[in-house]
C-alpha cells in the first residue's frame, strides 16, 4: 500500500513534507512522519521523496499513519526545490539539505546542520566562491561545468533565507543552526512515544544505544561506561549490574568486542543487535539509566559527536529509570540536574552520583516519579500542538 495522490481539497492549504530518506525508517523519518500526520487533518499534505511511501511498513516501523497524505516523486534538493513552488507551505526534514524553498512559506526541521567545516575546508569554500563569481555567466560548456563544480564546493547559505521558520530539536542544535546558517531557530523537541511502561524495578543500570567505533564520530561511550561501572563495583555496587543494549555492525566490530572484553568478570551484560523486546524489558526493569554520548569530545570542533536530542533518554525516563547523563547538548536539556536525574562530567562524578542514588532507595524512588513526569513533556501531543502553531504562523 502506498500514499494516495488525490487532488487537493478546496479551501485547504497544500503542504509538502520533504525527506530523501523515508525508506530508512530512522529517527529523522519518524519526526517527518509525525509532522505529516499532525498536519494532514487540516491540510492537503503531500510527501516528497524518491520512492512511494509504504504505509503499512511506515505504520509498523515508525508508528505514524500517513494514509491521509499524498505522494510526489523528487530525487534530490533540486527537484524538491522545483516542486516546492506548487505548495503553500514547504517543510524540509532532510538531513543536511540545502534545498531552496520556492513556496510562499517554508519550515525547516533541523536534527543538526552537520559538522562544522575545518579551517582548510573554510579556505576551500572561500576560494570556490571567488572562482564561481569569476565564471558566472560563462558561455563555454567546459567553463559552465567548472562553475557548477566551484558552486558545489562553496557551501553557500543564501538558500537559508528562503525559509520562514527554522525549528530545531534542541537548544544545542538551534545554536549551531544560527552559527552555521546565520538564521535564528525556534526549538521544537521531537515527539517521544512512551512505548515502555515502568515494570518491577531491579538493581539494574541500563544504557541503550548503538555501538559506534569512536573513529566514526557519534560514539555512545560504552567502553567508558563499563570502566566506570568497574570502579563502582570496587567502591561497592551491591547487587547492582549494568546492562548495555544496542545495535552493532561490522564497521564497529573491534570497538564492540573491546566493550565485551572489558565486561568479562564483572556484573555487566553486553547485548548486540538485540530484539526490541529486550530493550523494552531492560528499560522497564532498570532503576537507573546511564548515557555517555559526548564525553571526551570538543563541542566547538566536533558538535556532531554529541547527542543532539536524546530520544533514548526520554524513553528511559518514561519507563521510570532515573537518568544520569553526560552534562552537555540534548540530554542536559532534557534532564534537570537534581530534579529528575543528574549530569556528570567526569567518570568519577558518574560513579559518585550513581553510588549516592543506589544507597538512598527513597530518593531513587522519588526521582523515578519525577523522571516519568518530565518525560510526558516530550509527548506526541506536545509536539503536535507546537508544530501546528509554527505552521499556522508561517502560513499567516
Amino acid at each position: 500500500m502506498t500514499a494516495r495522490t488525490g487532488n487537493p481539497a478546496v479551501g485547504r492549504k497544500r503542504v509538502a513534507v520533504y525527506n530523501l530518506y523515508w525508506s530508512t525508517y530512522g529517527g529523522g523519518e519518524q519526526v517527518a512522519g509525525a509532522i505529516a500526520e499532525a498536519l494532514a487533518a487540516d491540510h492537503e499534505v503531500v510527501l516528497l521523496g524518491p520512492d512511494p511511501i509504504d504505509l503499512d511498513v511506515t505504520r509498523a516501523r515508525l508508528a505514524v499513519d500517513l494514509s491521509g497524505c499524498g505522494y510526489q516523486k523528487v530525487v534530490d534538493d533540486l527537484t524538491a526545490s522545483a516542486a516546492s513552488a506548487d505548495f503553500d507551505l514547504f517543510i524540509n526534514t532532510t538531513y543536511c539539505s540545502s534545498a531552496l524553498n520556492l513556496a510562499p512559506a517554508g519550515l525547516y526541521y533541523v536534527h543538526f546542520p552537520g559538522p562544522p567545516p575545518s579551517r582548510r575546508q573554510r579556505a576551500v569554500q572561500a576560494t570556490s566562491r571567488r572562482l564561481a563569481a569569476v565564471l558566472q555567466g560563462a558561455g563555454n560548456p567546459r567553463l559552465q561545468r567548472a562553475h557548477a563544480g566551484f558552486e558545489r564546493r562553496s557551501n553557500r547559505i543564501e538558500w537559508a533565507g528562503s525559509y520562514t521558520t527554522f525549528l530545531s530539536n534542541s537548544a544545542f542544535t538551534a545554536g549551531w543552526v544560527t552559527r552555521m546558517w546565520q538564521v535564528p531557530s525556534d526549538i521544537l523537541h521531537p515527539p517521544v512515544r512512551a512505548e515502555v511502561q515502568p515494570g518491577a524495578k531491579a538493581p539494574m543500570i541500563a544504557s541503550v544505544g548503538r555501538f559506534f567505533d569512536p573513529s566514526y564520530g557519534h560514539c555512545k561511550k560504552q567502553l567508558d561506561l563499563v570502566q566506570a561501572f568497574v570502579e563502582l563495583e570496587r567502591q561497592g555496587a551491591g547487587e547492582w549490574r549494568l546492562e548495555l543494549v544496542g545495535g552493532a555492525d561490522a564497521a564497529s566490530r573491534e570497538y564492540a568486542l573491546a566493550v565485551r572484553r572489558a565486561a568479562i568478570g564483572h556484573a555487566v551484560g553486553v547485548h548486540f543487535n538485540a530484539p526490541r523486546s529486550l530493550v523494552r524489558d531492560t528499560l522497564a526493569a532498570a532503576g537507573i539509566f546511564w548515557h555517555g554520548g559526548g564525553f571526551g569530545e570538543d563541542p566547538d570542533t566536533h558538535p556532531d559527536r554529541f547527542e543532539h536530542f536524546g530520544i533514548a533518554v526520554v524513553e528511559a525516563m518514561a519507563a521510570g529509570a532515573v537518568p544520569i547523563v553526560f552534562g552537555a547538548a540534548g540530554p542536559a536539556e532534557i534532564v534537570r540536574h537534581g530534579v529528575d536525574g543528574f549530569h556528570w562530567h567526569t567518570p568519577a562524578e558518574l560513579v559518585h552520583l550513581t553510588r549516592d542514588l543506589i544507597t538512598d532507595p527513597d530518593r531513587l524512588a522519588a526521582m523515578s516519579v519525577s523522571a516519568q513526569a518530565r518525560a510526558a513533556e516530550f509527548s506526541q501531543e506536545v509536539f503536535t500542538a507546537g508544530l501546528r502553531r509554527a505552521a499556522a504562523a508561517a502560513l499567516g
